[in-house]
């Protein structure tokens, strides 16, 4: 009787601690996430069943704005043309054009709260934030986000998305390429994006142009951030602490290193880097 008691008491205990964690859990849960999602597309051919996705996924109504914002691209207005053609096409209604001649009108910066779907084109992710400093429009497309609209983009436009973004350029080997061919201590360049992603970094056209070193770069020297390579005509679907992969390709996260070693003149070390493959339909937990 004395062994059963005993044993009672025990399983008692541990109903009681396991309650006591499973509501500690619920408790920290996070429920303050934006009411808007993210629809990061890594360059290439989008293709009109991508952008159909996009559409569906934004709850978009005729009548409801759609802005293209063209900044990152030198193409002018070819940039826009192209992405207005391909939003007409599935939804028979003009994107509002958001060019450098935008980026003072309060008018236009007004329509970036009021779009419900807002579209950044490929280019140079630099230069477009290099035309905002000192505009409310990075402002103004936060608040689109937290208010419900879709915010998307494709390739600068995927890397703009993170509040610390890659420019691709190389601080130590200052000669252009793709991608890296080294795995170097301080040749990252990274710099402010949009911030719609806190404590993620996006990298594009990932398998396409094999950026696995630039990506395990941006892992190794920034703890603690969730690396993520989106390949062509592959995006990720962000909403409520999940990214859903969809298109035809891959998406690759990087991260959580167990050891880094910082100490050497320019390699870098790291052990038990994580790394995870995922295909359309998958999903995975995104920080937000």
């Amino acid at each position: 009787m004395k062994r059963l008691s005993l044993l009672a008491a025990i399983c008692a205990l541990l109903f009681v601690a396991c309650t006591s964690t499973e509501s500690k859990e619920t408790s920290n849960t996070k429920t303050d996430y934006p009411k808007g999602k993210l629809f990061i597309i890594g360059g290439g051919d989008r293709g009109d069943s991508l952008m159909m996705d996009l559409i569906v996924a934004s709850g978009w109504k005729p009548g409801e704005l759609i802005t293209a914002i063209t900044l990152p691209s030198g193409w002018g207005d070819s940039a826009y043309i192209w992405l207005n053609n391909d939003f007409k096409k599935l939804t028979g209604q003009n994107c509002v054009k958001f060019d450098s001649a935008a980026v003072n009108v309060p008018e236009k910066i007004d329509s970036l709260r009021k779009s419900k779907i807002i579209f950044i084109s490929g280019g140079d992710q630099a230069v477009m934030m290099r035309l905002i400093k000192g505009t409310t429009i990075k402002a103004a497309i936060n608040e689109a986000y937290q208010n419900g609209a879709l915010i998307s983009g494709t390739s600068a436009g995927a890397s703009i998305m993170s509040e610390r973004m890659i420019t691709g350029e190389g601080l130590v080997d200052t000669v252009y390429e793709s991608t890296f061919d080294n795995i170097w201590k301080g040749n990252l360049e990274l710099v402010e994006g949009l911030g719609l992603l806190d404590s993620v970094i996006i990298d594009q056209h990932f398998v396409a142009r094999s950026r696995y070193n630039r990506l395990l770069c941006a892992s190794i020297e920034n703890n603690g951030f969730q690396c993520i390579g989106i390949d062509e005509g592959t995006a990720i679907l962000v909403s409520q602490g999940k990214a859903k992969v969809v298109g035809v390709s891959q998406v690759i996260e990087v991260g959580a290193p167990i050891k880094v070693d910082m100490s050497r003149d320019t390699l870098l070390t790291a052990r038990q880097i994580h790394l995870n493959i995922y295909a359309p339909g998958e999903e995975f937990p995104i920080k937000q």
